[in-house]
């Protein structure tokens, strides 16, 4: 989805980010447009599978930054980006409906719970994927544990903010999302939703590059942006959002 921040001016910065980096860089665009007069800064948000795919199908874009490498490296090896950068870590979460009966981890596995994940082909849906095949390894899930979450799976969605959205609807009783999603989320705490913590030797890696896009016509503005997205007031925003240092 797109999201234009400030009116237009002299120039556009447009900026293609992963779903998850939605609250983080709508501050960080506001931010860099009140240092950058006559410069407007144009968000396209969606799932990192989803972006790559449409700057390969040739839409315009500035920077790119991804939920995890695979697409950056997809990005790369079709020489739409070429240096990348990490900028931010990120971890899981469980996010519970209103009123759902799910009160553990171990609960994900219990037959008749409602589970929703981010697509296989969606980094928050191979992270949990990953995180699952690694609980099993956990005495207190036991080696059937992810197949029995997986049975659970109700739907796939092509992004986080969906499963996030779903839930606040009560369309399941609960999905696993990137913790910033919960840091992020004004309405998280008023909407009745709850957070479960996940076991953290079974959290993947989770690392977010960024990139100025090839053949950028504001390839200044690009690495201006990238640049600012790395330096202390960039961290204390992404920080502020749920977001973990860079490695």
């Amino acid at each position: 989805m797109f999201s234009v921040l400030v009116a237009a001016g002299q120039a556009v910065l447009t900026v293609f980010a992963a779903a998850s980096l939605h609250g983080a860089f709508d501050e960080l665009g506001k931010q860099f447009a009140a240092a950058h007069p006559g410069v407007s800064v144009r968000f396209n948000y969606d799932g990192s599978q989803v972006l790559e795919l449409q700057l390969a199908q040739g839409a315009t874009a500035d920077v790119f930054a991804s939920a995890d490498q695979r697409w950056m490296d997809a990005a790369k090896r079709e020489k739409l980006v070429t240096i990348m950068t990490p900028f931010a870590t990120n971890s899981l979460a469980i996010i519970t409906a209103p009123g759902s009966s799910v009160h553990a981890a171990a609960d994900l596995a219990h037959a008749g719970t409602k589970v929703l994940l981010c697509a296989d082909a969606v980094p928050c849906g191979r992270y949990a994927r990953e995180l699952l095949v690694k609980m099993d390894d956990e005495p207190a899930f036991g080696s059937g544990f992810s197949a029995a979450v997986l049975r659970n799976v109700v739907s796939d969605e092509q992004n986080v903010e969906e499963v996030f959205a779903k839930i606040v609807l009560g369309a399941a009783d609960c999905g696993i999302v990137y913790r910033s999603d919960v840091a992020s989320r004004a309405d998280a705490a008023s909407s009745g939703v709850r957070v479960i913590n996940l076991p953290p030797e079974s959290q993947p890696s989770i690392v977010y590059p960024i990139a100025p896009v090839s053949g950028s016509s504001s390839s200044e503005l690009a690495a201006a942006f990238v640049k600012f997205v790395q330096s202390a007031s960039g961290r204390t925003v992404l920080r502020r959002f749920g977001f973990g240092a860079a490695p």
